[in-house]
């Protein structure tokens, strides 16, 4: 009897537990889909799952700094699209083709491309804009 209460509530578990995993995957519902583009300097490079995030400083003609914060996707996807962990310095003057939030006043980015300054193409990811342009 003890054994079957035990099983019946790890089946359970199970039931109630799989569709939170199956759905726990946020959208990009909050990203726009016009892209913007912005240059400036890498100060974090957050080379992690569940997604891979650069934090960038972009200085306006006046000299007042903005820091934006731009997501990309998981590591092993990124990898898949050329980049390591090695790609991006601190300090390093970037290009970054985005699609920024949709929220006014928000610095964050869905990245779609990343360029350094001597022309280097660091990523282009295009799966970034299809995502965001389907129904």
């Amino acid at each position: 009897m003890r054994l079957q209460r035990v099983f019946a509530i790890a089946v359970l578990a199970t039931l109630i537990a799989f569709p939170l995993v199956l759905f726990a995957h946020h959208s990009r519902a909050h990203y726009g889909t016009d892209e913007s583009t912005t240059t400036g300097t890498v100060i974090e490079y957050k080379w992690r799952n569940p997604h891979v995030f650069v934090v960038w400083e972009v200085k306006d003609q006046s000299g007042k700094a903005t820091q934006w914060v731009g997501e990309m996707a998981s590591v092993t996807s990124m990898i898949a699209d050329g980049m390591t962990k090695d790609s991006l310095k601190q300090g390093e003057t970037i290009t970054v083709l985005s699609f920024p939030s949709k929220h006014p006043g928000s610095t964050e980015a869905l990245i779609k491309k990343i360029t350094k300054a001597d022309g280097t193409i660091v990523v282009d990811n295009s799966r970034a804009g299809a995502a965001l342009r389907q129904p």
